[in-house]
């Protein structure tokens, strides 16, 4: 990897894997620049590439060609959460399992378990350094590979599709854990197909058949607009756009319920103050739109 001063870019990113006497394309030429702190999210259906980035984000996939130009991540770690919960455990206890980049980086043996601990404390593992892995919960096992990150200096946190095997309630354990690394500074790139947890993405990436197809806001995925006071005015003056084809569905994927509810409701000429991905979103605007109409 390069290292320079400024953002953390891929530049004409590729990767080609060999395909009997060929080769076969799965990610080309991708640029992605990506701010200390933000929150990406970055969506695609099942073959279009997603994985391989984040393997080339963590350092894990060399590029075929393009740069990676580190800015400010400067060498520090990016780790790494995949979507299976035992294909990242290490040790057979939690301690021994958050120790394992510890051992890695010398870290003293006398300071190892008062920063298990704080890692553990984090992540809401409150349970004995000798508790068994085994006993843990899906989720809980997420948790601890995120745990296990945070006891090295890690710039960025990779989570590729990692609530994809979790219950509903695991799944949001998870993504609040994140967002409190987000609020500690952490960079999270955020790998999912269910289009609810972009909610919480600073933008959105969008892969298709290798291809980087949309870089853009939150809003502007979901409702082809950013939120901002001249698009307030224009819609009023202007609202036939309402009908228009996002790039959410200009890529296939289904809206979520709050995104279809609003834009219903924005037909009808009810125009939220925000703009909706959550359920619990959508309860939010339609209150504060009652408490102003």
């Amino acid at each position: 990897m390069e290292s320079v001063d400024g953002k953390f870019l891929l530049e004409g990113a590729s990767v080609y894997f060999r395909k009997g006497s060929g080769s076969h394309e799965v990610l080309a030429d991708i640029h992605i620049s990506i701010s200390k702190g933000e929150w990406i999210g970055i969506v695609g259906r099942n073959g279009s590439g997603k994985s391989t980035l984040a393997k080339v984000l963590s350092g894990s996939c060399p590029l075929s060609a393009g740069t990676i130009k580190q800015g400010w991540v400067n060498g520090r770690r990016i780790g790494m959460i995949g979507q299976q919960p035992d294909a990242q455990i290490v040790g057979e206890t939690l301690y021994e399992d958050v120790c394992f980049l510890m051992e890695n980086e010398a870290v003293e043996p006398a300071k190892m378990p008062d920063k298990a601990e704080q890692a553990l404390s984090r992540v809401g593992l409150n349970l004995p350094l000798d508790h068994p892995v085994g006993e843990l919960s899906g989720g809980q096992k997420q948790l601890l590979a995120v745990a296990g990150w945070l006891v090295t200096d890690t710039a960025v946190l990779v989570f590729d599709e990692a609530t994809a095997m979790l219950d509903p309630a695991s799944r949001l354990n998870v993504l609040h854990i994140a967002q409190e690394l987000k609020r500690a500074g952490t960079t999270i790139i955020w790998i999912t197909q269910w289009m609810e947890e972009l909610a919480w993405a600073d933008r959105v990436v969008a892969l298709d058949r290798g291809k980087l197809v949309f870089d853009g806001t939150v809003p502007s995925f979901f409702y082809g607009e950013d939120v901002t006071a001249q698009d307030r005015d224009r819609s009023r003056e202007n609202h036939s756009h309402a009908d228009d084809v996002t790039p959410c569905q200009r890529l296939g994927y289904e809206q979520p319920y709050a995104v279809q509810v609003a834009r219903s409701l924005r037909k009808r000429n009810i125009r939220l103050p925000s703009w909706p991905v959550t359920v619990e979103q959508l309860g939010e605007a339609v209150d504060n739109y009652g408490s102003t109409a």
